[in-house]
């Protein structure tokens, strides 16, 4: 059995494991960690928040046209500059 790893190393090789690059011996012993070890799973929770708080940063699906009335009124000031 491989030992558990330290905090130190669940934090060093968090991403690994959160995207499932670690054999599977590690990933027993990382979970078994996680089980006995609240700050880590605390710390893998904010970690995976902050890994979805990216991504919906930079997507465009929310973007929508900007009014007509919006795009009118930048188009009728710049000709005037």
């Amino acid at each position: 059995m491989t030992a558990l790893p330290t905090c130190r190393e669940v934090l060093e090789f968090l991403g690994d494991y959160d995207a499932g690059e670690l054999e599977p011996l590690r990933i027993a012993a990382f979970e078994r960690h996680l089980e006995l070890c609240a700050s880590c799973r605390n710390y893998l929770h904010s970690y995976r928040v902050t890994i979805e708080l990216e991504k919906d940063a930079f997507c465009d699906a929310d973007l929508r046209d900007p009014p007509e009335e919006l795009v009118a009124a930048i188009l009728s000031i710049r000709r005037t500059v």
